[in-house]
């Protein structure tokens, strides 16, 4: 197995100081930012979610265990990929979380390259959701600069409808709708209507 990591940070949190130190150990000697937590409440107290990272929690902690540290973030929008860890007793709670969204799950005892398997697939998933979350907001940024009136006629070219058409459907001249088509275009910084039909689908 190749256990070289993308360069990414990993949260540990575990009620149980030796667990802790044992996976930090393991996942620093790839090259892992490790952050350390024997708590769900004080990891919240610090959390900023990042480009790409995981987060390695224990489900059965006192005060907040796994599956209410799920739901906190779920509730706050987060989508950072969970691994949970847990003993043969929690493997149904452990099936739980991953219908409410867990990237995983691994038993107790952790096999090492196991661990690694996993920590690397969830900071791939972290990756790719950053870049989707960024290409969403630019594209959002972008429509934000068009008027309801460009909007409409921006979904009406995506529709396969002609100037004459939209012409008619807006009460406008050909050659406004025609100048309102230029003004999207340079808007949304597309060349084309195949673009453009990419940028609102």
């Amino acid at each position: 197995m190749n256990n070289r990591a993308l360069q990414g940070s990993v949260y540990l949190i575990d009620d149980d100081a030796f667990i802790l130190q044992v996976h930090a150990t393991l996942l620093r000697s790839i090259g892992l930012n490790v952050h350390c937590f024997t708590s769900s409440m004080t990891f919240l107290e610090t959390y900023a979610p990042l480009a790409c990272e995981c987060i390695l929690s224990d489900l059965r902690m006192p005060t907040m265990g796994g599956l209410q540290l799920q739901a906190e973030l779920l509730e706050r929008g987060v989508d950072t990929p969970i691994i949970f860890i847990t003993g043969h007793a929690d493997v149904g709670t452990a099936v739980e979380a991953m219908r409410r969204g867990a990237f995983d799950y691994v038993e107790k005892p952790v096999h090492g390259q196991q661990l690694l398997d996993r920590v690397n697939a969830a900071l791939a998933v972290s990756q790719e959701r950053h870049r989707e979350r960024l290409q969403r907001e630019a594209r959002e940024a972008r429509l934000a600069l068009l008027t309801g009136q460009e909007r409409r006629i921006a979904q009406w070219v995506v529709q396969g409808l002609s100037s004459r058409e939209i012409a008619g459907l807006a009460s406008l001249s050909v050659r406004t709708v025609e100048n309102h088509r230029a003004r999207i275009m340079d808007k949304l910084h597309v060349s084309s209507v195949v673009e453009l039909v990419r940028l609102l689908l």
